[in-house]
């Protein structure tokens, strides 16, 4: 009997010694601990202020993050979007979260049929949020990040709240909810708050209170939203400026005291910390200070700056990027996200080369709407003057033809300055319309010069077109560093394009390589078959994926290059033909299609994810989207006025004077083909792209300034 019982006693030790080493399941779940602290409607000069960040920042990852939403955004929309990870639609009224009270529970459980946590978070209005983005524009899953968080069988944890006094305020819970609006644990009722006569709005946050949860327990996600700034915002105008300076600055001192305690308890192994601003103050936005602060700090992060494949450019990534980053260190697989992982560039000035890139895109985004819309307006005029000056140039003196004639030559230079300016990094607007004046003046006189001494009128087009051409696709394999740079580049503050090459210089580009091939073509007598091949580089130029990356402008190149083709060895258009260009439109786009051999993602491979998880819904979206969007632009861009102003002006000399232009296209055979491969483009570039109307705008600035160029001067021998 004791021997047995000695023998049962020492199997039992043996295995509690061998299962006491292995993992516990519930540890093995929670291993890895992300904590999210969100101050919002700071920069990045409110958070120097804290002794704390400014510690971080030399051990992190630090970025500008892009705050675009779906439609108009507002603060709602910004944390509906961190934790869908595609741009979402939410209000102020169906983000409210209440614990989860006996009597909150018999509601929800009315509203949705599911069952509430205990000791939880609920959203009640979460089928109001649900149908708001069936309804809009992405169809985000809103509590996507939350959902697959619980699907892994983890927990997540909210804590404070930005409410005022007579509103619920609690944008946070939509990170960190599932996609029913359910959060398993925290606190962001009253209890969090503590009254405060002297603070306005008299409410604060009681961060010693919020600390003693995160120190007794930290779920796999936990969510801490400060709201202090956020409600002094709100409460400004009723304050001086000093006493808004004064609540601010002891505001940040609290919020400082309060990371200085998390750093401690995330300097522990498997931990991340994240800093993140979703929402720019007022102030920020008016002076065009819209992407905000991220701070990435903890396990596995060096010193330098964010990044991602959303964006593909060092220090900046968009807030559709958090929630796969966080999934990603989870070891969770993302879906329904559009949004990349966030990776670190190592950079040892990461501070300093941040905030001067910050500078620049914005005084670049606040630059831009001024001189393109000079430069459209002065398009739109020269027309114009060029269209009377050909209708009536029997009544018009001869002498006002050479300076008409220069000026549309201006009009084909301005684009290739635009190109180039960022290489001189110039912030002052009057600064930057003077260097662009002097450039077009000096580059306009050269070119005209050039081709008088070799008396060709067609040479300075081909000359301006020749530098366009090859400098845009120098700049694409290079990386676009000038066109991302450029004010007919693309803006990383409104977040419609981050690579590659946009809509404007796309229709650039395939406009000035058309005139650029054939008018080569008119002056050498070169082969046609080179023409096709330099064409067929282009389109590999403006489609592949680390290069142009554009898929429209992939379209828009084809269908030209397929025209020109059919053009140059005269084969007539019929339905064969038609048939072999649609099919070999789909092949060229399949093969850019990066999904198959690339690791970054592309617009194409997101649309194509996209389509392979919705199907036929996806695509339904990603038409309407395009089309409202040309739409609504056609509605508010200056390039929808200089579309219509080429068509009237083209339209009229169809026809008057009558012959004129038969007779140019007659002595420019080549050139013409050119031409009508541009209207060809045009028209495709406006269907296939979702900024269409800019697309076929810019497409045709080549076929009306240089065709006009030469026909304002043939008849005269100018």
């Amino acid at each position: 009997m004791i021997k047995t019982l000695k023998n049962t006693l020492i199997i039992a030790i043996i295995s509690i010694i061998i299962l006491s080493s292995l993992p516990s399941p519930v540890l093995a779940n929670q291993e890895k601990q992300v904590i999210m602290i969100i101050i919002n409607q700071v920069n990045y000069d409110d958070l120097l202020e804290m002794n704390s960040i400014a510690h971080m920042i030399e051990y992190s990852g630090i970025g500008l993050m892009n705050t675009r939403t779906a439609g108009t955004s507002i603060t709602p929309k910004a944390y509906a979007t961190i934790g869908a990870g595609i741009r979402a639609e939410a209000n102020w009224l169906n983000s409210q979260a209440f614990p989860t009270s006996e009597e909150n529970k018999l509601i929800y459980k009315a509203r949705t049929g599911k069952d509430s946590p205990d000791n939880g978070i609920i959203n009640p209005d979460i089928n109001k949020l649900i149908a708001y983005n069936d309804g809009g524009e992405y169809k985000a899953v809103v509590g996507q990040l939350g959902s697959l968080i619980r699907e892994e069988g983890f927990h997540t944890s909210v804590y404070g709240n930005m409410n005022t006094k007579s509103d619920n305020k609690n944008p946070h819970v939509l990170i960190a909810m599932d996609r029913w609006g359910r959060v398993d644990s925290g606190d962001v009722s009253a209890n969090i708050l503590v009254d405060d006569a002297t603070y306005p709005g008299g409410i604060k946050t009681d961060y010693q209170n919020i600390y003693s949860h995160l120190e007794k327990d930290l779920s796999v996600l936990t969510i801490i939203e400060t709201g202090d700034i956020s409600r002094l915002e709100e409460e400004k105008d009723n304050l001086s400026p000093a006493m808004y300076t004064l609540h601010k600055e002891t505001t940040i001192k609290e919020i400082d005291e309060f990371l200085e305690n998390v750093i401690n308890l995330v300097d522990k192994e498997d931990k991340l910390l994240m800093i993140v601003t979703p929402f720019a103050n007022n102030e920020d936005q008016k002076k065009g200070f819209k992407l905000t602060p991220l701070i990435l700090y903890g396990d596995s992060i060096n010193k330098g700056v964010l990044s991602s494949s959303t964006t593909r450019r060092e220090g900046i990534v968009g807030n559709i990027d958090i929630a796969p980053t966080i999934l990603k260190y989870l070891n969770i697989e993302q879906s329904n996200m559009i949004g990349r992982p966030i990776e670190v560039v190592p950079k040892e000035d990461n501070l300093s080369s941040l905030l001067s890139m910050n500078e620049l895109i914005v005084a670049t985004s606040i630059n831009r709407l001024p001189v393109l819309s000079f430069f459209a307006i002065y398009q739109i005029v020269l027309l114009l003057i060029a269209l009377i000056m050909v209708l009536f140039k029997n009544r018009i003196s001869i002498k006002y033809y050479p300076m008409i004639r220069n000026l549309l030559l201006s009009g084909l230079v301005i684009p290739l300055v635009l190109l180039y300016l960022p290489i001189f990094k110039i912030k002052n607007l009057p600064i930057t319309f003077l260097t662009l004046i002097i450039m077009t003046v000096i580059i306009s006189w050269l070119t005209y010069i050039i081709g008088k001494k070799l008396n060709n009128p067609v040479l300075p087009v081909v000359l301006i077109s020749l530098l366009m051409t090859i400098g845009l696709i120098s700049d694409i394999i290079m990386g676009s560093p000038l066109i991302r740079s450029s004010l007919l580049g693309y803006d990383p503050i409104i977040g419609a394009r981050y690579y590659g090459i946009g809509n404007e210089y796309m229709g650039v580009l395939v406009g000035s390589a058309l005139v650029f091939f054939l008018g080569i073509k008119e002056i050498f007598e070169i082969p046609k078959y080179i023409i096709i091949c330099l064409l067929t580089s282009l389109i590999l130029v403006i489609g592949y994926p680390t290069w142009g990356a554009n898929v429209g402008g992939t379209i828009t190149a084809t269908m030209a290059t397929f025209f020109l083709f059919l053009r140059l060895y005269d084969i007539k258009i019929g339905w064969k033909q038609i048939i072999f260009g649609i099919t070999g439109l789909i092949i060229i786009v399949a093969i850019m299609a990066d999904t198959m051999f690339l690791d970054k993602q592309s617009h194409l491979a997101g649309a194509i994810s996209s389509i392979k998880e919705g199907g036929i819904t996806s695509i339904i979206t990603i038409i309407t989207r395009k089309l409202a969007m040309n739409i609504r632009l056609f509605g508010v861009t200056i390039w929808s006025k200089v579309l219509v102003a080429t068509l009237v002006v083209f339209a009229i000399l169809f026809y008057k004077p009558y012959g004129e232009l038969k007779k140019i296209f007659d002595k420019y055979p080549y050139l013409s083909k050119g031409w009508a491969a541009i209207v060809v483009a045009s028209i495709t570039g406006f269907m296939a792209n979702d900024s269409g109307v800019v697309a076929a705008a810019t497409c045709l600035i080549f076929l009306s300034f240089s065709l006009l160029y030469i026909l304002i001067q043939e008849p005269l021998n100018l």
